[in-house]
């Protein structure tokens, strides 16, 4: 099985990278998007911290392969209420 690693920048928390064995690319893709659901379920503020919540993922020759991006725009309606 490849090996892939999985780099998490949220813009607040140094984190950890993940290295994982997965069966193919597919599945790489499926762990990146739970790996930015459990950012952003455990992380919410970073998401409005200005930076971008950013999963990337390489294989085995750390070569990048995709990235996941969330990221948050606070509109001039929101900025009038404060937000």
């Amino acid at each position: 099985m490849p090996l892939y690693h999985f780099d998490v920048h949220d813009g607040v928390n140094a984190i950890d990278p993940t290295v994982e064995m997965l069966p193919d690319v597919q599945a790489a893709r499926a762990r990146a998007i739970g790996l930015l659901a459990d950012v952003l379920r455990w992380s919410p503020a970073s998401l409005w911290a200005g930076d971008d919540v950013r999963i990337e993922v390489r294989d085995a020759d750390r070569l990048l392969l995709f990235q996941l991006f969330a990221f948050a725009s606070v509109c001039p309606a929101g900025r009038q209420m404060g937000l």
